[in-house]
């Protein structure tokens, strides 16, 4: 699946912004936000906001063992790319509304402050 989505980059074109969702419980989905980034970064128009998204925080919440990503390495990992961090939960609708304001409200850095 996610090699249909690299190949058609219509996707990105004229994007206001993109929200670059992780799996919390799933290390190796984090691992590629930084190839799904150099895509955003390569398709999409430069002023286009980007944040970074831990998605199932319901599975973390009251269970630090579940958790494949520390919120200290999501953060870093937003502050060397300039990228707003959040954590949400599709399920239970944690922080997904705020994540969606945060990025439409420009709080999400642009392309253009990205740094390799």
């Amino acid at each position: 699946m996610e090699n249909i989505f690299k190949r058609n980059t219509r996707h990105y074109r004229k994007s206001a912004g993109a929200l670059l969702f992780f799996d919390l419980t799933d290390r190796t989905t984090f691992q590629n936000a930084h190839e799904w980034l150099k895509e955003i970064k390569n398709y999409a128009e430069e002023n286009t906001a980007v944040m970074l998204v831990g998605n199932k925080y319901d599975l973390v919440e009251n269970n630090s063992g579940a958790r494949g990503v520390s919120i200290d390495e999501a953060t870093k990992f937003a502050d060397k790319y300039n990228l707003m961090y959040a954590e949400t939960s599709a399920k239970t609708g944690y922080n997904t509304k705020e994540a969606f304001e945060g990025l439409i409200e420009g709080k999400g850095k642009s392309l253009s402050f990205l740094s390799e």
